[in-house]
């Protein structure tokens, strides 16, 4: 090492009483320097512009999931307290004839009042038959499409008379979303496709990927056409985002209340918008590499 360092400074003051090779040297050196400063800087630079989409994307991924736990609650406040509601037990009880029909429009008049809040009428309540006490309370995928849904029994003394059933659909979801700024849509699974009544799946939903399937008229055009356009690959997958020209998407895995697998629901936030994080996060690797350049150069003219 002691050998190497007196072999190169006797290069150098031999470098030094010849101009042209001391000029050569130099800016070879400085041109080295400031390729290998920028890579580095650039390297840096994109770490942290990766390490902000991840952060994001997290962040969109517990937005979602607090927004399905906020649906869940919502659907099961509606159950319990229909299932509590002693006139619907009494027509249950009821032995004349009348009785359904009267349950029936119990029923429909609570779900009116309901869907008055809801610009589609989302709100559906039903009764049906179960095997135990146990409520069941998620995202299912039904006969008409996936909603979120929520089955309460309603018990009296003797036993378990039936389970109000109150669902909503997941589509909802997309008017929640624009009020962020935002697009949603939710992509059904191959195996989720299989549950839908033969004609709903034949009019409403249209293939992607040859593996999903989607409801077309819940979503805008132009978001799904983008969409068309995504890569799913595994980079996607892997990192759980991914970008284009146009929009940052988020892509998380939906899972039903059996915990089965059903389809991925992709959350985007569209890129146009100067004050996007998308623009930001670029407009700072810009403006740190061009002040890194910047400030390399001064060093070499200094130098020079």
């Amino acid at each position: 090492m002691f050998s190497f360092i007196k072999w190169f400074g006797s290069l150098m003051e031999k470098a030094k009483k010849k101009k042209g090779l001391w000029f050569t040297l130099l800016t070879s050196f400085s041109l080295l320097g400031i390729f290998v400063s920028l890579y580095f800087v650039n390297f840096l630079v994109l770490d942290v512009a990766h390490k902000t989409y991840m952060n994001q994307k997290d962040h969109y991924a517990l937005t979602f999931k607090n927004k399905i736990n906020t649906e869940n609650a919502y659907t099961t406040a509606i159950a319990l307290t229909v299932s509590k509601n002693k006139d619907l037990a009494n027509d249950f009880f009821a032995k004349d004839e009348n009785a359904t029909q009267r349950i029936a429009a119990k029923s429909k008049a609570i779900e009116d009042i309901l869907n008055e809040t809801e610009a589609d009428h989302s709100i559906h309540i039903s009764f049906k038959q179960i095997p135990n006490r146990q409520k069941s309370i998620g995202i299912t995928v039904k006969k008409s499409g996936t909603v979120f849904s929520s089955a309460i029994p309603m018990i009296d003394n003797n036993g378990t008379i039936t389970a109000v059933e109150v669902d909503k659909d997941i589509n909802t979801l997309v008017q929640n979303y624009q009020k962020e700024h935002k697009e949603f849509a939710f992509f059904l699974s191959e195996s989720g496709m299989h549950k839908l009544d033969p004609d709903i799946k034949k009019h409403f939903y249209t293939s992607y990927h040859d593996k999903y399937y989607v409801q077309t008229k819940a979503y805008h055009k132009s978001f799904l056409d983008q969409l068309k356009n995504v890569d799913f690959s595994m980079k996607l997958e892997e990192n759980g985002f991914i970008k284009d020209s146009r929009y940052f998407y988020v892509y998380e895995k939906v899972y039903d209340s059996e915990g089965d697998y059903i389809g991925v629901a992709f959350i985007a936030e569209e890129i146009k918008n100067d004050n996007s994080f998308v623009n930001l996060v670029k407009n700072l690797v810009n403006s740190v590499t061009m002040v890194a350049l910047g400030l390399i150069v001064s060093m070499l003219l200094f130098l020079f």
